[in-house]
């Protein structure tokens, strides 16, 4: 519910009621959310599959990727170095007025890795969040290789990743960028909470779009 610019009103208003609605419940919607995000996430694998590698992209500090973005990278490099017919597309416009789009970024690493130079990777570069970076993928794969997309990211945001793709159709494998120690070090802890925070906040969004039959949201996220 939110543009690259910020909040739009049916994201102020979802907000609104997804605060109001825990505060109802004694924050329930968000520990079971928050349980999800864990479950979703430590149990992940790095499986490549069969379909196309999606990376997404992460805001860049000094037009750099950070080391979180820097792993979801490498672990698609490390997954398509070996294998000729492997594609990979990188996820990410520009973010926080940096230079270069996430995208452009991710490429520039993945090419100065070794094998990097032979690697086929295509760029998305017009989204800046989660759902249009998903919206825009969808749009990219309509009427080519049906095969489930896999899609790489960070094991804190693979649930909010699954959940945004099912919710639109896409047919997709999670693989997470890192190993599970590293996803609960010290300073990831917080991107826990802060995702089951989202999750609740989009579920609630298509919830009450269902409810009130509204098309325009239900348009956005499905």
């Amino acid at each position: 519910m939110t543009t690259g610019s910020g909040l739009d009103w049916d994201g102020i208003g979802t907000f609104a009621l997804t605060l109001l609605t825990g505060t109802a419940t004694a924050g329930l919607p968000f520990l079971a959310a928050l349980l999800w995000v864990l479950w979703v996430g430590l149990r992940a694998t790095d499986d490549p599959g069969s379909g196309l590698l999606v990376v997404f992209g992460k805001r860049l500090v000094s037009d750099q990727p950070d080391a979180d973005y820097r792993a979801r990278l490498v672990t698609a490099a490390r997954l398509a170095v070996d294998r000729a017919d492997q594609r990979i597309l990188i996820l990410g416009g520009r973010t926080g007025g940096t230079r270069l789009t996430e995208a452009e970024a991710g490429e520039r690493l993945l090419r100065s890795l070794p094998g990097g130079a032979a690697l086929d990777i295509g760029l998305e570069q017009a989204s800046a969040d989660t759902l249009t970076n998903l919206r825009n993928l969808r749009q990219r794969l309509a009427g080519t290789d049906p095969r489930p997309v896999t899609l790489i990211t960070n094991r804190y945001h693979l649930a909010r990743v699954g959940q945004t793709a099912g919710s639109l159709g896409l047919a997709h494998g999670l693989c997470a960028a890192e190993g599970a120690g590293a996803a609960l070090r010290l300073a990831a802890l917080g991107r826990w909470p802060l995702e089951a925070f989202y999750v609740t906040w989009f579920a609630t969004g298509k919830l009450w779009a269902e409810v009130t039959r509204n098309r325009r949201m239900l348009g956005r996220v499905t």
